[in-house]
């Protein structure tokens, strides 16, 4: 136990370091650089630094399916709160993040997310979700940069994979934007969402083939959710056997 003390506290600090730097930086260039696309490596960047901190081996499949130049609407299941380092860091697409309001106030890297791009949402408000999603989602789509979204909408879960929320299908289906799944198993070993503390595990990190949503119709919004929901589902559990 003294040893995942000591481990707990070298990673929080290499995490408070790269979100000072890099955070920091992102602020200052956002007083005179308004292009979000010009964030991307500094993004990837701070995802990269933030996984080597993370204790454990990751292993990455699927990179292949991935088209250079296009944009997705990218969907995981969420695991931890770490869940985001290995996104970032690990899939070579120029993309920003559904954040929740509470991280807007979050010391330097709050303010560096709203400046380069990421799209904050409150949950509690309902019915005005999805309406936020795609006028904040304009900017980005303009430059090219992919949205990532966690369907589940929160890591605290009994189920190896909670019921999808609508808004990313939603968002996939009116600009006509491939889906990418992702499927992750190991974050919640390594940090539990009731822990602070990080246990030493091997993270594996599947990127499954992009799911076609140009036939798709606003009507057929719960179809494209629950094909989905069925094929990560069915993935995470062969991951899991």
């Amino acid at each position: 136990m003294f040893r995942k003390y000591l481990r707990s506290i070298y990673i929080y600090f290499l995490v408070y370091l790269a979100n000072i730097i890099i955070g920091g930086t992102i602020v200052l260039c956002s007083f005179f650089i308004k292009r979000a696309s010009f964030y991307n490596k500094l993004i990837s960047t701070w995802g990269k630094l933030n996984s080597l901190a993370a204790p454990g081996k990751v292993s990455v499949r699927g990179l292949e399916y991935i088209v250079p130049r296009q944009s997705y609407i990218v969907i995981a299941n969420h695991e931890s709160s770490v869940d985001v380092f290995f996104i970032l860091g690990k899939i070579p697409i120029p993309m920003r993040m559904i954040a929740k309001e509470e991280l807007r106030n979050e010391f330097i890297i709050g303010t560096a997310m709203k400046r380069s791009g990421f799209i904050f949402v409150n949950n509690k408000i309902k019915g005005k979700s999805i309406n936020h999603l795609n006028e904040s989602f304009e900017r980005l789509k303009k430059e090219g940069i992919s949205l990532m979204v966690f369907p589940e909408g929160s890591r605290f879960k009994k189920t190896l994979l909670a019921p999808f929320r609508m808004g990313a299908f939603v968002m996939a289906i009116n600009n006509k934007f491939p889906i990418l799944p992702v499927v992750m198993k190991g974050p919640r070993e390594m940090m539990p969402p009731e822990s602070k503390l990080f246990n030493r595990v091997d993270i594996e990190f599947d990127i499954l083939a992009p799911v076609d949503t140009s036939e798709y119709t606003y009507d057929d919004r719960y179809a494209l959710m629950d094909r989905c929901y069925h094929l990560m589902h069915e993935h995470l559990k062969k991951m899991h056997s």
